[in-house]
């Protein structure tokens, strides 16, 4: 090997640490030119950082992979036969990134440690007699077969079609979602590009329809999934747009208000501190007036008199007793002196009820009485 040349700034030469990488063996031409000899050393320093880089990524790689972190399947019980495909697909993800699963009997040894319930029920009797192994315990193949034979759909083409026949998409569903279902189920029917162009566009909400009524059907299904796909995007873009609209519309409205309200408030509260007005009364709202306070006054003296039109006992113990006229009721006069009493009739009324003086009466009630 020719000796290495130093270039003029020490700087520039990468530093590498002796016997830091065990370098192979090259075989050197003899017939490669002085100035090939001067251009190899600066691709051979390239070479060594690349060969550090690469030796760092696996060093900081995990045990047994190659570098890639696939998740790990979530276990399968077996209860429901639609997750079957997604547990395959999740363990073949995995020993697709892991060098450590490269044969079959480590791959179905990891799909068994992930099983539980009726699924790991159904292999224990298997794995218990270690004299005689099942064949599908070193065939991952011959393994899938059995998870599918024993806790796969009976009928996944059956099931798959019916499906395809029952989707439907929602006006308010987005078509992301739609998309997902079909996919999975389209790719066990096996139907052709037409038929499955024909069922994805029944299956369509309305809404998307009526735009592809107007533009016209594409004659693909990859064009029609791409053209339905960017009809629902601006669906939901111009409800954004509507909805930030009708925000910034309520917003403007809360902070102006209506005209001349300040007018209107301070009239209403003026007129509300006015006060009302009396409104002249009809002659026929003074006798309605007069007609019922003169019959709520006969009424009160109709029940303090008898029959004969005498006061009754118990009227006529309350005025004696709290020292009454015995002929209006009034205080501060008797019956004699009373101005009410101005006619004969009423005087001759007021003699006959002093001279009918009660036993229960005092003796100063009888003297009062008698002067009278």
């Amino acid at each position: 090997m020719p000796p290495r040349t130093r270039s003029a700034n020490p700087d520039d030469e990468p530093q590498v640490e002796p016997h830091a990488i065990p370098l192979p063996d090259v075989e050197v031409d003899n017939s490669v030119t002085s100035d090939a000899n001067d251009n190899s050393a600066p691709n051979l320093a390239e070479a060594i950082t690349l060969m550090t880089q690469e030796l760092k990524r696996r060093d900081t790689a995990p045990s047994g992979s190659s570098g890639a972190n696939a998740k790990k399947p979530d276990t399968f019980d077996g209860s429901d036969p639609k997750k079957l495909n997604n547990f395959i697909l999740l363990c073949n993800l995995f020993f697709r990134n892991n060098s450590a699963y490269s044969d079959d009997e480590a791959k179905v040894t990891f799909a068994l440690s992930y099983l539980r319930g009726l699924a790991l029920d159904y292999f224990e009797p298997y794995l218990a007699d270690s004299d005689n192994y099942p064949d599908w315990l070193e065939d991952w193949s011959a393994f899938i077969r059995v998870l599918r034979t024993q806790f796969g759909p009976i009928d996944p083409t059956a099931d798959a079609e019916d499906g395809l026949d029952n989707l439907k998409m929602r006006d308010n569903h987005r078509i992301i979602k739609y998309n997902v279902d079909f996919n999975r189920l389209a790719i066990q029917t096996g139907w052709d590009d037409s038929v499955l162009r024909h069922r994805y566009y029944s299956g369509l909400a309305e809404r998307i329809k009526d735009i592809i009524g107007q533009v016209g059907k594409p004659a693909t299904l990859t064009e029609l999934k791409t053209l339905a796909h960017s009809i629902d995007a601006r669906h939901w873009e111009r409800l954004r747009e509507k909805s930030r609209a009708d925000k910034s519309n309520q917003s403007n409205k809360s902070d102006k208000k209506p005209p001349n309200s300040g007018n209107q408030s301070s009239s209403q509260s003026h007129n509300n501190n006015k006060p009302q007005q009396n409104k002249p009364h009809s002659p026929n709202d003074k006798s309605k007036s007069s007609s019922g306070s003169a019959s709520a006054k006969s009424s009160s003296i109709s029940d303090n008199l008898t029959k004969d039109g005498k006061l009754t006992q118990q009227e006529r113990q309350r005025r004696v007793a709290n020292n009454l006229c015995l002929y209006c009721g009034g205080v501060g006069h008797k019956a004699d002196a009373c101005n009410k009493n101005n006619s004969s009739a009423a005087k001759a009324k007021g003699r006959a009820a002093k001279t009918e003086t009660p036993s229960t009466s005092t003796p100063a009630e009888s003297s009062a009485s008698g002067k009278a």
